[in-house]
């Protein structure tokens, strides 16, 4: 059982003001079982916001199956704090989206039953199924959304090369100049100085030619 300076926590007190789940996902998200654990309230209040904030998600598949990978590695693993921090992750991205789609929400809710049953339960039913999620199978990541998205961009200027920056997959020229553009280093590199060409292989590199350098008035 947790103490705090002493003291014994009564799980039936803890449950009766934060609820089972609350309990649960702390407890799990503490570490390890086999390990010795300092009890903390602030702990698992914040514990409790970070189920509520869970409990609002009603679009992007690829972080929703990164997590459902990772949280599947983790329970696998015995390692419940991870698989909760994979989960907070989510919540995190999900929330900068315009619209959340109903299949997400689903898949995510069956993703959180073994750690907050009860919540998970609620929300389940909330979403409009009459049956219990315990008959619903865990959800299996999909490897095709998996893969990365993200392009790492070799950069040359004048044919040497300076930096990379970070694209999409099928990023356009523009768009990867733009990207250019902003970077702090090779923004620099740019600065007063007048484009001649610009030589793009999409996904490849990116190649900026450099005219003469622009004299600005007043300067000799």
């Amino acid at each position: 059982m947790s103490k705090s300076r002493g003291n014994v926590v009564n799980p039936d007190d803890v449950v009766s003001e934060y609820g089972a789940d609350s309990l649960r996902l702390y407890e799990m998200f503490m570490g390890p079982f086999r390990d010795s654990k300092t009890w903390s309230t602030s702990g698992i209040e914040e514990m409790e916001q970070w189920q509520s904030t869970g409990s609002h998600l009603l679009n992007s598949y690829a972080p929703l199956h990164k997590c459902i990978a990772k949280v599947t590695e983790e329970i696998e693993g015995t390692r419940f704090n991870t698989g909760i921090s994979a989960m907070m992750e989510f919540i995190n991205a999900a929330y900068k989206w315009d619209t959340l789609p109903r299949s997400v929400v689903e898949e995510f809710v069956l993703l959180l039953s073994p750690y907050a049953p009860h919540i998970a339960e609620e929300l389940w039913f909330r979403l409009g199924h009459l049956n219990s999620l315990a008959y619903e199978p865990f959800p299996k990541a999909n490897p095709d959304y998996l893969k990365e998205s993200t392009i790492v961009l070799p950069v040359q200027i004048n044919g040497k090369m300076r930096g990379t920056i970070q694209i999409e997959e099928g990023c356009s020229e523009e768009d990867a100049f733009r990207l250019v553009s902003q970077d702090a280093k090779l923004s620099k590199l740019l600065d007063g100085k007048s484009i001649k060409k610009r030589i793009y292989v999409p996904g490849k590199i990116l190649n900026v030619i450099l005219g003469p350098q622009n004299i600005k008035a007043g300067v000799r």
